[in-house]
């Protein structure tokens, strides 16, 4: 049964939807499953209450019927009466009851408590936070798993993207290449957020209009985006970095499909299967995921050549396939399926690979580490096996941290360099998984 003709059937008893975070993100996911007959979005939460009120105002919920509370039993009994919600306290968002909660704030530490809180409610989570997976998302999965409700990554967002396609191949018999997703990496990785939505490209209107994080914009220009987005997608699937870090070469499609193939058939990979990225060059529209592929019989690979649209290197041996767009409100298809389903549109497992920090500027001993998109350090893709070798700390662990000697620009953080702090609910999580999973 297709899965528009199951939520028809649930117009009567709509999913009911808690969403953390009505920023960029967050507030396109509630305009569109404010549309869907299917899906009611129930409680509104963010740090700033207006825009949790400004979401709704905007989705055409008419603002003056919306509870406004912090308190959890008020929460349920609004929603018991019929009535919207909105609440500073994502906590208490996550503990509501209803069918899913979309954690949408990109902020990892409060993401971690949020889903925690919603898993522990036994509610169902469709995770936009892809920083948070990226840290504990095996431990997450693992506790969601014994709770018997679904964990998952949110389809709209690139990761989800990246594991749908690589399904797909390896649904119609194809050995995965290399798979990841394109990013507008600078290559230049010490930027600041001071003017990083303007360096991105965005538009004056498109500021005013949304208010955009500044430092979320400078993680997708200094690297360390891209290395958490691909960190997560290779966790959920298997993946590690070639030789233990990727090469996102900035080039065209032809290009990607030329390097990223074994160096024995003229690219540069020591292995296959792996994760990694691209930076697009002039021309090339950037691929919001990628799979390149290797079909082993010859009358497959004489087939695929021959195909005008499909790109083939190797006499067809190897192919390109791609998807060239993200939307934001394509969540909603990880919020049903979850919810009427039980499946989740990608879901991370294992810890093979590692999202590590690098040092934007030289540190001294005394400077306290600004965590993402800030003006200390910024994320690099390594496997996990290289990562704890080499004593890296893992990224978002780093935020708060006070640096204990010196570090020179672009020298990985390593945990005898810093004081990281403990006491941190995602650093407790991360031990427990290092522990267990």
């Amino acid at each position: 049964m297709y899965l528009q003709e199951t939520l028809r059937k649930r117009a009567d008893d709509p999913i009911s939807v808690a969403i953390i975070g009505t920023g960029v993100f967050g507030k396109f996911v509630t305009y569109q499953v404010e549309r869907m007959p299917s899906i009611d979005p129930v409680v509104l939460a963010d740090i700033e209450i207006s825009k949790a009120e400004t979401a709704y105002r905007k989705a055409g919920v008419d603002t003056s019927e919306v509870v406004k509370t912090d308190d959890s039993d008020e929460v349920a009994a609004a929603l018991d009466e019929g009535k919207r919600v909105v609440t500073a306290d994502g906590v208490v968002a996550a503990e509501a009851p209803v069918d899913v909660v979309v954690e949408v704030t990109g902020a990892p530490v409060d993401a971690a408590r949020h889903i925690w809180a919603a898993i522990t409610a036994e509610n169902h989570v469709v995770n936009v936070t892809v920083e948070t997976d990226a840290t504990v998302g095996p431990l997450l999965s693992q506790i969601a798993s014994t709770k018997g409700v679904t964990y998952s990554m949110a389809y709209g967002d690139e990761p989800a993207q990246v594991i749908g396609l690589v399904d797909w191949a390896q649904s119609v018999g194809l050995d995965i290449v290399a798979a990841g997703q394109g990013t507008i990496f600078t290559l230049e990785p010490h930027g600041t957020p001071d003017d990083a939505p303007e360096r991105f490209g965005l538009s004056e209107s498109f500021i005013e209009n949304n208010d955009p994080n500044p430092r979320m914009y400078n993680t997708f220009l200094d690297g360390t985006k891209v290395s958490v987005e691909l960190c997560a997608a290779a966790n959920a699937i298997g993946l590690t970095p070639d030789s233990g870090e990727p090469h996102i070469p900035k080039t065209d499609q032809e290009g990607v499909l030329e390097t990223l193939r074994p160096k024995g058939d003229g690219g540069v990979l020591d292995e296959k299967g792996v994760i990694d990225g691209v930076t697009p060059a002039d021309g090339f529209n950037n691929p919001s995921a990628f799979v390149i592929t290797e079909a082993k019989n010859p009358e497959m690979q004489q087939y695929f050549e021959q195909r005008f649209n499909v790109p083939t290197v190797n006499g067809g041996k190897y192919q390109y396939f791609d998807r060239s767009y993200h939307i934001f409100p394509e969540t909603t298809v990880s919020i049903a399926n979850v919810a009427l389903n039980d499946g989740p549109t990608g879901v991370v497992r294992t810890q093979a690979s590692e999202v590590v920090a690098r040092a934007k500027r030289d540190l001294e001993p005394g400077d306290v580490i600004d965590g993402g998109g800030g003006t200390t350090i910024y994320g690099a893709l390594q496997s996990a096996e290289k990562a704890a070798n080499e004593g890296a700390v893992p990224f978002e662990l780093l935020a708060g941290a006070e640096v204990t000697r010196p570090v020179q620009r672009d020298e990985r953080i390593t945990e005898d360099d810093v004081e990281v702090d403990e006491s941190s609910f995602l650093y407790h999580l991360r031990r427990i998984q290092d522990e267990t999973v």
